[in-house]
């Protein structure tokens, strides 16, 4: 009966597993990324309407993951990171009543246009859950067109390599739906200190050395607290 039981347990687990990875890498799923700047005196009041939008987010149908940034060195600058099951969920709820009024009172604290960019897979893998010390980092990569193949290689390349770094919780490359050079690049760390050792390492240092004659425009990186 043990070995029995055993053996139902791996079964298990392969099966969660594979779960994780299916819908880490599902062709139909979009990422969704959405800056939104507001005047530093509105700060707490962007927060709370962010935070709130969030959490309606989590609740509607086809959403996968959502997760709401404040800027470390700018507290008056925010990020969202959706995920949903496909680009028709994400169109469903834009459209509710709640979506409608979370941009209506946003709109008057604002300093800079509401940034929402669409995404498709392009290396994806599964994400571990991140606490108040935890360091998300979002970076724009654009290479110039006639480097397109070596430059979305090498990007894929270099979140792979970093999803092993020590203390990494999250490492996605996705790509712009309407410009297919222009990537974002989702990184994750259980703290600063694991953020800074990565990007001290060789590997870091490599892609950025390379990368850069096939770069289009500055390459550039923001981070982020998660917000509770």
């Amino acid at each position: 009966m043990l070995r029995s039981l055993l053996a139902a347990v791996i079964t298990m687990a392969g099966l969660f597993s594979a779960g994780q990875i299916a819908q880490a890498q599902d062709a139909s799923a979009v990422t969704i990324v959405v800056y939104a700047e507001v005047a530093p005196a509105k700060a707490a009041e962007a927060k709370k309407l962010i935070l709130g939008y969030a959490a309606e987010a989590r609740k509607a149908k086809g959403a996968l993951d959502i997760t709401a940034l404040q800027r470390i060195s700018d507290p008056g600058h925010f990020a969202l990171i959706e995920r949903w099951q496909s680009q028709a969920d994400k169109q469903a709820f834009a459209a509710t009543d709640a979506v409608t009024k979370y941009r209506a009172a946003l709109d008057p604290l604002r300093s800079a246009a509401y940034d929402e960019r669409i995404h498709a897979d392009q290396a994806v893998g599964a994400s571990k859950p991140t606490n108040g010390e935890s360091v998300v980092a979002l970076t724009h990569v654009d290479v110039i067109p006639t480097q397109l193949e070596p430059g979305t290689a090498k990007v894929k390349a270099f979140v792979e390599a970093g999803r092993a770094a020590p203390g990494n919780l999250r490492f996605d490359d996705v790509v712009q739906a309407n410009r297919k050079n222009h990537f974002t690049v989702i990184e994750a760390w259980k703290s600063q200190g694991d953020k800074t050792a990565w990007i001290s390492g060789k590997t870091a240092r490599t892609f950025r050395e390379e990368l850069q004659p096939m770069g289009g425009a500055l390459y550039d990186e923001r981070l982020f607290r998660v917000l509770r």
